[in-house]
């Protein structure tokens, strides 16, 4: 890349959202479990679109996002207007949609975003903190391994949706039977497998976990909220350890990078994350970093997107 030329990217970790459009109860009010993950949000907006997102990475050319659901009241609706969204942007936007792998509408709702052409995969929020009540996001701790909960799961097979299963660090090793268990499913683990504790201990059992992990070929990681895991004023040399475990563990091919815009607005150390990311990178290739930043997420979510020629 041309030292003058904008880093191309597609971001796989975007939330955009019009809370008069849809309901946010946490943006209505200070919600105890959000801000036990990244603090005080009080700034966050009530509305985020591609104009605001694109002003705030004016210093990357945008090629696709990948938008994720933002915990609304309705998640159907939400989704509904996300698809219409995505129907008038003049980039791709996939679409990650909520859902709960225990609900008994589980099929009408997989048959209802099937309906929804940018929706590419689904997320279920499944973080549980044995120590911290307030950073429990699951129903139960032990949802991995209840056999209902896998036979939800499932229905994915067959399907085009990959899976994004949010944990924490310490169910990783819950994980891994589901991921070995479910091979014909892309799954994605996201925000580096959200370490819970970023001391020495903290992340060699990180690392074990994820090197097992990396030996399933259906599971790709993002590297994207950073700041949920390392707090909003997270520096480079804490981080870089973490993200060159990542690639060895993961190789190039199988990483993706994310703002998680409108969220990482609150960190206070660089106008964009993608500034850190790229000097995390500097040592890969220009090949590697273009897969890391854009063509792995493509491939991933978009289905190879047809990307523009220059």
């Amino acid at each position: 890349m041309h030292a003058s030329a904008k880093r191309r990217v597609v971001d796989a970790h975007v939330h955009l959202y019009d809370s008069k459009e849809n309901r946010y109860e946490h943006l209505e009010r200070v919600d105890a479990m959000f801000e036990a993950l990244i603090g005080d949000y009080s700034t966050l907006p009530r509305l985020y679109l591609l104009d605001d997102y694109l002003a705030d990475e004016s210093g990357l050319e945008i090629d696709g996002i990948v938008w994720h659901e933002f915990m609304s009241a309705d998640p159907m609706r939400e989704i509904a207007w996300a698809q219409r969204l995505a129907e008038t942007l003049p980039i791709p936007m996939a679409i990650v949609g909520l859902v709960d792998f225990l609900a008994p509408d589980l099929e009408a709702r997989l048959e209802s975003y099937a309906k929804c052409r940018n929706v590419t995969a689904v997320r279920e929020h499944l973080g549980w903190d044995e120590v911290n009540p307030l950073r429990r996001f699951a129903k139960r701790g032990d949802l991995l391994s209840d056999a209902r909960w896998r036979r939800g799961l499932g229905l994915l097979k067959g399907n085009r949706f990959k899976c994004s299963l949010e944990v924490f660090s310490s169910q990783l090793p819950e994980l891994l039977p589901v991921i070995q268990m479910n091979p014909e499913i892309g799954f994605t683990i996201a925000v580096l497998g959200w370490p819970i504790a970023v001391d020495a201990q903290g992340f060699a059992r990180w690392r074990q976990s994820l090197q097992e992990l990396s030996s399933c070929g259906n599971v790709r990681i993002t590297v994207s909220a950073v700041e949920a895991v390392f707090g909003m004023h997270w520096q480079i040399a804490q981080v870089q350890p973490w993200v060159d475990t990542v690639f060895e563990l993961f190789g190039t091919e199988r990483v993706m990078f994310g703002s998680h815009r409108p969220i990482s607005r609150l960190a206070r150390n660089f106008a964009s994350p993608y500034e850190a990311y790229q000097e995390m990178t500097r040592g890969l290739s220009q090949g590697e970093q273009d897969a890391v930043f854009r063509l792995n997420a493509a491939e991933w979510f978009l289905g190879g997107l047809r990307l523009r020629n220059r």
